[in-house]
């Protein structure tokens, strides 16, 4: 998760329209503005018929979010952008043929923590299956000099043609990172050719306002909630200036800006405007007044004083944006009755929604995994020496389970469960270890040993703090080298069912992740509409619905639902139920009451456009 400095001057608004474009909300959009700010209606309309149109730039999180969240509240459709501002990715080894894989995805991430996380997505466009496939992902710092390097096998090994994974790979550590190279190899090392397919965009949309906001610590959620309602607006909103002395720029200026076409159109008063690399012509309405003012360095307000209330989206009298205390995105909601009231207000209501909860309860009642009944056992006859050496055990186990059978990975735990407490351990040590499909038992026993002193880092890391959000316990176990997402996931929810005593780990903020079989499930049950709640990653129309529903249904934890969903959309011979077309509902555990939409047709294929 990114941290950003609200504060930093690298975000831009863009007016992308108003409603449905119609030209009854065009009007009736420019009416209101113009009858709330006294700005001239030719004016305003000039703005919206030249859109998608850069209203401000070079600005603050927070000032964007702001002037994005008052134009929301009168029917346009904001999008703020953020300037990429990272070390350049380069792809390795593109000289080689034939290509045999397609780099589609790359990004650079600097973590709360101060971590770097390098991620991607690499697609097989060979006709051939790939097996052991390694990403290298190299660091350098100011001349060119190396400073560090991690590998990983692909997510997906082996890879099948056409078929793309995801990777990842975390760098610990104080870095100045000038530029990132990846390169993709076989086991023994050999390069394979690779070509790059990446879209690069210098602007990226940041979810803010009626998405998400970006992620803050719980030291400053803890402030944020101290703020009474009471106190909020009188204490922190600043004296508001009206919207019409930034918004004077001359008709016939701002139509010739519109519509020249040119693709580095100029402003009104002649500065250069970035053109995004999604957009046509944007025109920038960042347009200085007299006083030195900027669209976007002010909030919108209809006479210029203080205001004592939070903004309120879509409410019919113009709001004023709120200033919150620096490194705090978003006001909390009040505790007690008013909150409680807000959620059941917007949480969805399906009437066989507590046969869902029964049908989820009575799918984990299953028979417990082979490592669940071994560690209680070792529990219970006391061999652990520590609540140390049992989460080192978990962490090992999940580690050793990706990618092979759970048998499997569990010889290769109990191996090895004498000695990881220990500080330092050889690798003559270590005993012969079962291999995985990507790497030989010899080069998994060495990439143990490589990886031990990592896992028991981290293990303290976790012991240091008695409660972690699931959101913050995964990603620091994800740090973990060759620790999958599947993984990390898995690790999270032994640990909250098998060492609960040492370590809570808090579920109720934690998106579940949306997979086809999931969604078909979602889509056949009523959930969401595969015709017109499209799941496009986070924030989208399917992806809140999904979430919502949850969280609706297991308030506490909303993953609770997420692998009986995935379990029950398996295809044919996967075990699963809900298959593409014509789902075999016999046997389901929602078959008493699901609503069986959609079974002529695969709602995920239909709805799913990621």
């Amino acid at each position: 998760m990114v941290w950003l400095n609200q504060e930093e001057g690298r975000y831009r608004v863009l007016l992308i329209g108003i409603g449905d474009n119609t030209e009854e909300e065009k009007g009736s959009f420019c009416r209101n503005l113009s009858k709330n700010y006294s700005i001239p209606f030719p004016f305003l309309r000039k703005i919206v018929d030249g859109s998608p149109v850069i209203l401000k730039k070079n600005t603050s999180l927070k000032k964007a979010d702001a002037l994005a969240k008052t134009l929301r509240s009168f029917g346009a459709r904001v999008s703020v952008e953020e300037r990429r501002n990272l070390p350049p990715l380069s792809l390795e080894f593109q000289e080689l043929t034939p290509h045999q894989l397609a780099l589609e995805s790359s990004s650079l991430r600097k973590t709360q923590r101060g971590a770097w996380s390098v991620t991607g997505r690499a697609k097989n466009i060979s006709d051939q299956t790939l097996t052991d496939t390694w990403v290298l992902v190299q660091l350098f710092e100011d001349l060119d000099e190396f400073i560090a390097f991690e590998e990983t096998p692909l997510a997906i090994n082996p890879l099948p043609p056409g078929e793309a994974s995801p990777f990842k790979l975390i760098f610990e550590g104080d870095l100045f990172i000038k530029r990132v190279s990846i390169a993709f190899k076989n086991a023994s090392g050999q390069p394979i050719p690779a070509v790059d397919k990446r879209r690069k965009r210098e602007w990226i949309e940041v979810p803010t306002g009626e998405g998400r906001l970006p992620r803050i610590s719980a030291e400053f959620e803890k402030r944020a909630r101290a703020i009474s309602l009471a106190t909020r607006a009188s204490a922190l909103s600043p004296t508001l200036e009206p919207l019409e002395k930034v918004m004077k720029t001359s008709s016939s200026e701002l139509e010739k800006d519109a519509h020249s076409g040119a693709e580095e159109p100029k402003g009104a008063l002649g500065q250069e405007t970035a053109v995004g690399s999604d957009s046509s012509a944007l025109v920038e309405m960042e347009n200085e007044t007299e006083e030195g003012a900027a669209l976007g360095d002010i909030d919108l307000a209809s006479d210029g004083k203080e205001v004592n209330e939070a903004p309120l989206l879509g409410a019919s009298e113009p709001q004023d944006a709120l200033q919150l205390p620096e490194g705090v995105t978003e006001i909390p909601e009040e505790e007690g009755e008013e909150a409680e009231t807000a959620e059941e207000e917007t949480a969805p209501s399906f009437a066989w929604i507590e046969s869902f909860r029964n049908a989820v309860k009575a799918y984990y009642e299953k028979p417990r995994d082979f490592f669940s009944i071994w560690f209680e056992e070792r529990q219970k006859n006391g061999e652990f020496k520590d609540s140390f050496h049992a989460l080192l055990t978990l962490l090992v186990h999940c580690r050793f389970e990706q990618g092979q059978p759970s048998v499997t990975a569990l010889e290769n735990t109990k191996r090895v469960f004498g000695l990881i407490a220990r500080p330092n351990v050889s690798l003559s040590e270590i005993p012969a270890l079962e291999g995985t499909p990507f790497a030989s038992g010899e080069e998994w026993r060495d990439l143990f040993r490589r990886a031990l002193p990592k896992i028991r880092q981290i293990g303290n890391a976790i012991l240091e703090r008695n409660k972690w959000s699931a959101s913050d316990l995964e990603a620091l176990i994800q740090v973990i080298p060759h620790m999958d997402h599947q993984s990390s996931r898995r690790a999270i929810q032994w640990v909250n069912e098998l060492i609960r005593n040492v370590v809570e780990v808090d579920f109720s903020d934690t998106p579940i992740a949306v997979g086809k079989g999931l969604y078909r499930v979602a889509s056949r049950l009523g959930v969401v509409d595969p015709h017109s709640d499209y799941y496009q990653g986070g924030s989208s129309t399917g992806d809140m619905k999904i979430q919502s529903f949850a969280k609706a249904a297991f308030p506490r934890n909303p993953r609770m639902v997420e692998e009986p969903m995935a379990s029950m959309g398996r295809g044919e011979g996967e075990g699963g139920h809900c298959f593409p077309v014509q789902p075999w509902c016999e046997g389901c555990l929602f078959e008493t009451f699901c609503s069986r939409l959609c079974v002529r047709f695969d709602p995920s294929e239909n709805g799913m456009r990621e």
